[in-house]
């Protein structure tokens, strides 16, 4: 009877090494493929349900993915770069706390019938599986893996991070990597700014610059293109002989009107800056004595026609010159 219950107890012995010499080997080729990987498991549909057997001391981060260019999944390739950042700062971690927590990644095209029997029908998806056994083995005994949640948390790697740190032996060490085309186009762009400032200094610190734009602006407003713009008016309107580009009355406008007023104030604007600068340079006294007499008859009929535009806008304007 003894040696039964002896050889029963060996027996038992021998089944709990052999399960545990088996535990160690995939704990080993675990280890071994994520060193050659930059700290990421290839998975396929063998591996995965090692990784992820009852039996295991490790926890995982599993990337279920479908990179494969016949998928022609878009977020799969945007996710993968972020997953593998996040691998990859794990894999810096001291040893005795690396060797505890893995990430791996199971492409569609080498596990179908994984990704039907787990029925993930989108992708990716990241799930977290805690250690099923030893001293990292949740308190609460919830072994049902974690899906991430791309909604509320998104791809970004450093959100990636600190989320499974909450349950990673240590702290994962990520950083931000350094945004290399951010700091060349900004170097670039002080350069180039450095460089045109030669030739733009002299344009924005010219008066006469400055006054053209200024006197643009006042042309553009005194016209009224605001409050065109403000009221929506259209370019014309309907009058009672037919189309009419003239509102009645001061408080409407059309868009026509705008630009044929501001036409007219920035040509008057101009003849009285050739009377200003322009005519003085002129050395023969004839063509001088022509030149004022020139734009004095244009300032003359624009105010002629000004006015009789804010006649035509209402018949009771009393001023008149020409027309």
């Amino acid at each position: 009877m003894r040696t039964g219950l002896a050889g029963i107890l060996a027996a038992a012995c021998s089944i709990l090494h052999a399960f545990a010499a088996s535990t160690e080997q995939t704990h080993q080729l675990l280890v071994d493929l994520a060193a050659k990987n930059a700290g990421i498991v290839p998975l396929d549909a063998g591996l995965f349900e090692k990784i992820v057997a009852k039996d295991r001391e490790w926890s995982v981060s599993v990337q279920f993915t479908a990179l494969s260019p016949t998928m022609k999944c878009a977020p799969c390739r945007d996710f993968a770069p972020q997953f593998a950042t996040v691998a990859k700062a794990w894999s810096t971690v001291p040893t005795e706390q690396r060797n505890q927590h893995f990430f791996a990644t199971l492409e569609f095209t080498d596990a179908v019938e994984t990704f039907r029997r787990l029925q993930l029908v989108s992708a990716p998806v990241m799930q977290y599986y805690p250690a099923a056994r030893g001293p990292r083995r949740p308190a609460n005994g919830k072994l049902d893996p974690q899906p991430w949640d791309f909604n509320s948390l998104g791809f970004d790697a450093e959100t990636m991070a600190t989320e499974l740190s909450k349950y990673t032996p240590t702290k994962i060490p990520y950083k931000a990597p350094v945004n290399w085309a951010l700091i060349t186009t900004s170097v670039s762009g002080v350069f180039a700014f450095l460089l045109a400032l030669r030739f733009i200094l002299p344009i924005l610190t010219s008066r006469w610059i400055w006054a053209l734009l200024i006197t643009i602006a006042c042309v553009v407003f005194t016209s009224g293109i605001m409050f065109v713009r403000i009221r929506g008016s259209p370019m014309t309107g309907s009058g009672r002989s037919g189309p009419s580009w003239i509102a009645g009355g001061y408080q409407n406008m059309y868009g026509m009107e705008v630009q044929v007023l501001a036409g007219i104030y920035g040509t008057l604007g101009f003849s009285y800056c050739a009377l200003i600068f322009l005519v003085p340079r002129i050395l023969s006294p004839y063509k001088q004595r022509l030149a004022v007499y020139i734009w004095c008859t244009v300032i003359f009929l624009l105010f002629s026609v000004l006015l009789s535009l804010f006649g035509l806008k209402n018949q009771a304007y009393p001023f008149r010159l020409l027309i």
